[in-house]
Protein backbone atom coordinates (compact mmCIF):
# COMPACT_ATOMS: atom_id res chain seq x y z
CA UNK A 1 0.00 0.00 0.00
CA UNK A 2 2.95 2.69 0.69
CA UNK A 3 4.27 1.67 -2.99
CA UNK A 4 1.11 2.79 -4.02
CA UNK A 5 0.76 6.00 -2.34
CA UNK A 6 4.46 6.71 -2.51
CA UNK A 7 4.03 6.57 -6.47
CA UNK A 8 0.92 8.95 -6.41
CA UNK A 9 3.16 11.41 -4.48
CA UNK A 10 6.02 10.83 -7.21
CA UNK A 11 3.15 11.31 -10.22
CA UNK A 12 1.89 14.98 -7.70
CA UNK A 13 4.94 16.47 -7.95
CA UNK A 14 5.62 15.95 -11.56
CA UNK A 15 5.05 19.46 -13.15
CA UNK A 16 1.61 20.08 -15.35
CA UNK A 17 3.72 21.11 -18.28
CA UNK A 18 5.09 17.38 -18.40
CA UNK A 19 1.77 16.08 -18.76
CA UNK A 20 1.03 18.77 -21.38
CA UNK A 21 4.02 17.54 -23.56
CA UNK A 22 2.87 14.08 -23.06
CA UNK A 23 -0.19 14.13 -24.23
CA UNK A 24 0.37 16.62 -26.96
CA UNK A 25 2.87 13.75 -28.35
CA UNK A 26 0.21 11.10 -27.68
CA UNK A 27 -2.16 13.03 -29.82
CA UNK A 28 0.56 13.56 -32.59
CA UNK A 29 1.20 9.81 -32.46
CA UNK A 30 -2.28 9.44 -32.87
CA UNK A 31 -2.42 11.61 -35.52
CA UNK A 32 0.35 10.68 -37.76
CA UNK A 33 -0.77 6.90 -37.31
CA UNK A 34 -4.27 7.70 -38.82
CA UNK A 35 -2.61 9.82 -41.74
CA UNK A 36 -0.28 6.62 -42.38
CA UNK A 37 -2.86 4.14 -42.23
CA UNK A 38 -5.40 6.61 -44.54
CA UNK A 39 -2.08 6.63 -46.90
CA UNK A 40 -0.90 3.10 -46.75
CA UNK A 41 -5.23 2.71 -48.01
CA UNK A 42 -5.12 5.20 -50.40
CA UNK A 43 -1.68 3.83 -52.04
CA UNK A 44 -3.33 0.08 -51.96
CA UNK A 45 -6.29 1.82 -53.80
CA UNK A 46 -4.21 3.61 -55.93
CA UNK A 47 -1.81 0.29 -56.39
CA UNK A 48 -5.19 -1.93 -56.80
CA UNK A 49 -6.47 0.41 -59.37
CA UNK A 50 -3.52 0.88 -61.73
CA UNK A 51 -2.76 -2.71 -61.67
CA UNK A 52 -6.37 -3.03 -62.87
CA UNK A 53 -5.98 -0.76 -65.31
CA UNK A 54 -2.61 -2.62 -66.92
CA UNK A 55 -4.65 -5.33 -67.09
CA UNK A 56 -7.19 -3.53 -68.71
CA UNK A 57 -5.15 -1.74 -71.14
CA UNK A 58 -3.50 -5.13 -71.58
CA UNK A 59 -6.65 -6.35 -72.83
CA UNK A 60 -7.47 -3.56 -74.67
CA UNK A 61 -3.80 -3.89 -76.49
CA UNK A 62 -5.02 -7.52 -77.31
CA UNK A 63 -8.14 -6.55 -78.47
CA UNK A 64 -7.10 -4.10 -81.00
CA UNK A 65 -4.11 -6.39 -82.69
CA UNK A 66 -6.76 -9.03 -82.99
CA UNK A 67 -9.52 -7.27 -84.41
CA UNK A 68 -7.40 -5.31 -86.78
CA UNK A 69 -6.29 -8.24 -88.03
CA UNK A 70 -9.62 -9.55 -88.54
CA UNK A 71 -10.80 -6.16 -90.12
CA UNK A 72 -7.78 -7.26 -92.49
CA UNK A 73 -9.16 -10.93 -93.58
CA UNK A 74 -12.73 -9.48 -93.50
CA UNK A 75 -11.40 -7.03 -96.70
CA UNK A 76 -9.39 -9.62 -97.97
CA UNK A 77 -12.58 -11.78 -98.11
CA UNK A 78 -14.71 -9.03 -99.64
CA UNK A 79 -12.15 -8.39 -102.51
CA UNK A 80 -11.47 -12.09 -103.21
CA UNK A 81 -15.87 -12.26 -104.35
CA UNK A 82 -14.93 -8.88 -106.79
CA UNK A 83 -12.38 -10.21 -108.19
CA UNK A 84 -13.81 -13.91 -108.94
CA UNK A 85 -15.39 -11.94 -112.07
CA UNK A 86 -11.84 -11.64 -113.73
CA UNK A 87 -10.44 -15.04 -115.71
CA UNK A 88 -7.19 -13.99 -116.15
CA UNK A 89 -6.38 -15.02 -112.65
CA UNK A 90 -6.68 -18.52 -111.22
CA UNK A 91 -8.54 -19.53 -108.21
CA UNK A 92 -5.26 -19.90 -106.32
CA UNK A 93 -4.57 -16.27 -106.66
CA UNK A 94 -8.28 -14.80 -106.11
CA UNK A 95 -8.43 -16.59 -102.75
CA UNK A 96 -4.77 -16.58 -101.94
CA UNK A 97 -4.88 -13.78 -99.93
CA UNK A 98 -8.35 -14.39 -97.82
CA UNK A 99 -6.79 -18.01 -97.13
CA UNK A 100 -3.14 -15.93 -95.70
CA UNK A 101 -5.89 -13.73 -93.40
CA UNK A 102 -8.57 -16.02 -92.53
CA UNK A 103 -7.13 -17.22 -89.28
CA UNK A 104 -7.02 -13.86 -87.70
CA UNK A 105 -10.92 -14.50 -87.78
CA UNK A 106 -10.44 -17.74 -85.44
CA UNK A 107 -8.64 -15.38 -82.71
CA UNK A 108 -11.86 -13.30 -82.35
CA UNK A 109 -13.51 -16.12 -80.89
CA UNK A 110 -10.95 -16.64 -77.92
CA UNK A 111 -11.66 -12.82 -76.87
CA UNK A 112 -14.32 -11.42 -78.17
CA UNK A 113 -18.07 -11.19 -76.40
CA UNK A 114 -20.72 -13.13 -77.26
CA UNK A 115 -22.84 -10.70 -79.57
CA UNK A 116 -19.06 -10.34 -81.95
CA UNK A 117 -18.52 -13.85 -82.31
CA UNK A 118 -21.90 -13.89 -83.70
CA UNK A 119 -21.37 -10.95 -85.99
CA UNK A 120 -18.12 -12.75 -87.30
CA UNK A 121 -19.92 -15.70 -87.74
CA UNK A 122 -22.84 -14.07 -89.47
CA UNK A 123 -20.10 -12.62 -91.90
CA UNK A 124 -18.32 -15.54 -92.64
CA UNK A 125 -20.98 -17.94 -93.31
CA UNK A 126 -22.08 -15.64 -95.84
CA UNK A 127 -19.16 -15.20 -97.71
CA UNK A 128 -18.70 -19.10 -97.26
CA UNK A 129 -21.45 -19.69 -98.84
CA UNK A 130 -21.06 -17.67 -101.49
CA UNK A 131 -18.05 -18.62 -102.45
CA UNK A 132 -19.56 -21.98 -103.14
CA UNK A 133 -22.45 -20.47 -105.14
CA UNK A 134 -19.81 -18.20 -107.13
CA UNK A 135 -17.42 -20.55 -107.55
CA UNK A 136 -19.63 -22.82 -109.59
CA UNK A 137 -20.56 -20.27 -111.71
CA UNK A 138 -17.14 -19.74 -112.69
CA UNK A 139 -16.16 -22.60 -112.89
CA UNK A 140 -18.85 -22.61 -115.85
CA UNK A 141 -17.73 -20.09 -117.67
CA UNK A 142 -13.80 -20.86 -117.20
CA UNK A 143 -14.89 -24.47 -119.37
CA UNK A 144 -16.49 -21.78 -121.95
CA UNK A 145 -13.25 -19.53 -121.87
CA UNK A 146 -11.02 -23.01 -121.93
CA UNK A 147 -12.86 -24.53 -124.94
CA UNK A 148 -12.06 -20.97 -126.78
CA UNK A 149 -8.13 -20.96 -126.11
CA UNK A 150 -8.39 -24.61 -127.33
CA UNK A 151 -9.64 -22.92 -130.61
CA UNK A 152 -6.80 -20.15 -130.75
CA UNK A 153 -4.25 -23.12 -130.33
CA UNK A 154 -5.95 -25.20 -133.18
CA UNK A 155 -5.99 -21.73 -135.34
CA UNK A 156 -2.08 -21.16 -134.32
CA UNK A 157 -1.42 -24.95 -135.17
CA UNK A 158 -3.17 -24.54 -138.37
CA UNK A 159 -1.74 -21.08 -139.29
CA UNK A 160 1.54 -22.66 -139.06
CA UNK A 161 0.78 -24.98 -141.42
CA UNK A 162 -1.14 -23.27 -144.11
CA UNK A 163 1.74 -20.76 -143.64
CA UNK A 164 4.69 -23.62 -144.28
CA UNK A 165 2.09 -24.73 -147.72
CA UNK A 166 2.53 -21.17 -148.92
CA UNK A 167 6.16 -21.22 -148.23
CA UNK A 168 6.46 -24.19 -150.88
CA UNK A 169 3.88 -22.23 -153.39
CA UNK A 170 6.32 -19.45 -153.00
CA UNK A 171 9.39 -21.38 -153.85
CA UNK A 172 7.53 -23.46 -156.36
CA UNK A 173 6.72 -19.73 -157.89
CA UNK A 174 10.27 -19.21 -157.76
CA UNK A 175 12.25 -21.84 -159.13
CA UNK A 176 10.11 -21.83 -162.04
CA UNK A 177 9.24 -25.70 -161.47
CA UNK A 178 6.65 -27.01 -164.23
CA UNK A 179 4.36 -29.75 -162.02
CA UNK A 180 1.31 -29.36 -162.65
CA UNK A 181 0.29 -31.84 -160.68
CA UNK A 182 2.50 -30.68 -157.48
CA UNK A 183 0.76 -27.04 -157.78
CA UNK A 184 -1.90 -28.71 -157.63
CA UNK A 185 -1.88 -30.39 -154.66
CA UNK A 186 -0.25 -27.52 -152.72
CA UNK A 187 -3.04 -24.98 -153.88
CA UNK A 188 -5.96 -27.82 -152.56
CA UNK A 189 -3.90 -28.14 -149.41
CA UNK A 190 -3.99 -24.32 -148.45
CA UNK A 191 -7.51 -24.48 -149.23
CA UNK A 192 -8.29 -26.74 -147.08
CA UNK A 193 -6.59 -24.95 -143.92
CA UNK A 194 -8.33 -22.05 -145.02
CA UNK A 195 -11.18 -23.74 -144.21
CA UNK A 196 -9.83 -25.15 -140.88
CA UNK A 197 -9.01 -21.52 -140.06
CA UNK A 198 -12.53 -20.22 -141.28
CA UNK A 199 -14.18 -22.99 -139.06
CA UNK A 200 -12.28 -22.11 -135.74
CA UNK A 201 -12.77 -18.76 -135.94
CA UNK A 202 -16.30 -18.59 -136.82
CA UNK A 203 -16.76 -21.09 -133.94
CA UNK A 204 -14.19 -18.69 -131.56
CA UNK A 205 -16.66 -16.13 -132.59
CA UNK A 206 -19.83 -18.10 -131.68
CA UNK A 207 -18.27 -18.78 -127.84
CA UNK A 208 -16.58 -15.37 -127.18
CA UNK A 209 -20.30 -13.90 -128.48
CA UNK A 210 -22.02 -16.13 -125.79
CA UNK A 211 -19.16 -16.05 -123.15
CA UNK A 212 -18.57 -12.05 -122.94
CA UNK A 213 -22.25 -11.29 -122.07
CA UNK A 214 -22.03 -14.23 -119.42
CA UNK A 215 -18.88 -12.78 -118.17
CA UNK A 216 -20.54 -8.97 -118.00
CA UNK A 217 -23.46 -10.44 -116.29
CA UNK A 218 -21.25 -11.99 -113.34
CA UNK A 219 -19.14 -9.38 -112.95
CA UNK A 220 -22.52 -7.10 -111.88
CA UNK A 221 -23.53 -10.75 -109.49
CA UNK A 222 -20.27 -10.66 -108.22
CA UNK A 223 -20.79 -6.86 -107.38
CA UNK A 224 -24.03 -7.52 -106.00
CA UNK A 225 -23.16 -9.99 -103.53
CA UNK A 226 -20.54 -7.74 -102.85
CA UNK A 227 -23.34 -4.79 -101.97
CA UNK A 228 -24.83 -7.81 -99.87
CA UNK A 229 -21.60 -8.53 -97.81
CA UNK A 230 -20.97 -4.88 -96.86
CA UNK A 231 -24.47 -5.16 -95.35
CA UNK A 232 -23.48 -7.97 -93.52
CA UNK A 233 -19.89 -6.02 -92.13
CA UNK A 234 -22.15 -3.21 -90.12
CA UNK A 235 -22.80 -5.35 -87.60
CA UNK A 236 -19.48 -6.75 -87.42
CA UNK A 237 -18.19 -3.10 -87.11
CA UNK A 238 -20.77 -2.02 -84.64
CA UNK A 239 -19.86 -5.24 -82.08
CA UNK A 240 -15.93 -4.46 -82.07
CA UNK A 241 -16.07 -0.43 -81.44
CA UNK A 242 -18.60 -1.29 -78.93
CA UNK A 243 -15.87 -3.51 -77.52
CA UNK A 244 -13.22 -0.98 -78.18
CA UNK A 245 -15.18 1.60 -76.26
CA UNK A 246 -15.28 3.54 -79.84
CA UNK A 247 -18.22 5.29 -80.46
CA UNK A 248 -20.08 5.01 -83.56
CA UNK A 249 -23.15 6.30 -84.93
CA UNK A 250 -24.81 2.92 -86.73
CA UNK A 251 -27.92 4.57 -88.23
CA UNK A 252 -25.76 7.27 -89.69
CA UNK A 253 -23.04 4.69 -91.36
CA UNK A 254 -25.63 2.59 -92.24
CA UNK A 255 -26.69 5.21 -94.60
CA UNK A 256 -23.46 6.10 -95.58
CA UNK A 257 -22.76 2.64 -96.33
CA UNK A 258 -25.65 1.63 -98.14
CA UNK A 259 -25.30 5.09 -100.72
CA UNK A 260 -21.62 4.18 -101.40
CA UNK A 261 -22.91 0.92 -102.23
CA UNK A 262 -25.52 1.45 -104.58
CA UNK A 263 -23.54 4.45 -106.42
CA UNK A 264 -20.92 1.07 -107.02
CA UNK A 265 -23.74 -0.90 -107.91
CA UNK A 266 -25.17 1.90 -110.52
CA UNK A 267 -21.83 2.10 -111.92
CA UNK A 268 -21.49 -1.24 -112.40
CA UNK A 269 -24.51 -1.74 -113.77
CA UNK A 270 -24.09 1.60 -116.44
CA UNK A 271 -20.92 -0.70 -117.76
CA UNK A 272 -22.92 -4.17 -118.22
CA UNK A 273 -25.77 -1.84 -120.10
CA UNK A 274 -22.64 -0.05 -121.96
CA UNK A 275 -20.90 -2.84 -123.38
CA UNK A 276 -24.00 -5.33 -123.71
CA UNK A 277 -25.26 -4.26 -127.10
CA UNK A 278 -21.01 -4.83 -128.44
CA UNK A 279 -21.60 -8.27 -127.37
CA UNK A 280 -23.03 -10.16 -130.80
CA UNK A 281 -19.92 -10.15 -132.75
CA UNK A 282 -16.80 -9.61 -130.46
CA UNK A 283 -13.50 -8.92 -132.30
CA UNK A 284 -10.97 -12.10 -132.88
CA UNK A 285 -8.24 -10.00 -132.16
CA UNK A 286 -4.63 -10.95 -133.25
CA UNK A 287 -5.81 -13.23 -135.94
CA UNK A 288 -5.46 -13.10 -139.21
CA UNK A 289 -8.50 -13.40 -141.85
CA UNK A 290 -8.49 -16.01 -144.84
CA UNK A 291 -7.40 -15.12 -148.03
CA UNK A 292 -5.15 -11.88 -146.83
CA UNK A 293 -2.23 -13.79 -148.12
CA UNK A 294 -1.96 -14.40 -152.17
CA UNK A 295 -1.37 -16.86 -153.77
CA UNK A 296 -0.08 -14.68 -156.49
Amino acid sequence: MNFFHDVFLIIQQIPSSFWGVVIGSFFSLAGVAIANRASDRRLRTQFEYARKQKIRDGEMALRKDVYLAAAEAVAAGMEAIGRLANFDLSNDQIISAYAEKAPAISKVHVIARIDTVQAFLGFTSKLGALYFTLFARRYELLEEKSAIATLDDQIAEIGKARDHILELIKQHNIEGVIDAQGWKNLQEKFELEQLRIQDCLTRRTELAGALYPKQLEFMRECAVHTTSLGQAVIPVLSAVRAELELPLDEHTYRQVMEESLASQQEAISDFVKKFMPETAQPPAAGYAQPGSDSLV
